[in-house]
């Protein structure tokens, strides 16, 4: 995988992945379980609602984004792909399952 910062329609994001149970769920955002359509491969989807944040937040979460990118480390969750609309960020990361481990905001 590799990083891609895009803004397609939510046509798109269903052409490419397809969207299975939610693994969690916060205040801005919902995290499901997703398959890639062409590798077969499972990932987590986080879906952050950019119509609930404010200045402050938008740009902490674009901070995030930028650190969750230069991040590699066996015990982070990766960040493949990030996928900008007009209302909704899309990060495509890696699906770490385990008991202790919850998908948040």
């Amino acid at each position: 995988y590799y990083f891609l910062f895009r803004s397609p329609s939510r046509s798109d994001l269903s052409g490419l992945y397809q969207l299975g149970r939610t693994l969690g769920r916060g205040h801005f955002a919902v995290v499901k379980l997703a398959r890639h359509v062409n590798t077969g491969q499972l990932v987590a989807v986080k879906m952050i609602d950019k119509t609930k944040l404010d200045v402050m937040a938008t740009s902490h979460l674009l901070q995030e984004v930028r650190c969750m990118r230069l991040v590699q480390h066996p015990n982070v969750v990766r960040l493949y792909e990030v996928i900008d609309t007009p209302t909704t960020l899309y990060l495509i990361m890696e699906l770490a399952e385990g008991d202790n481990f919850t998908y948040g905001e």
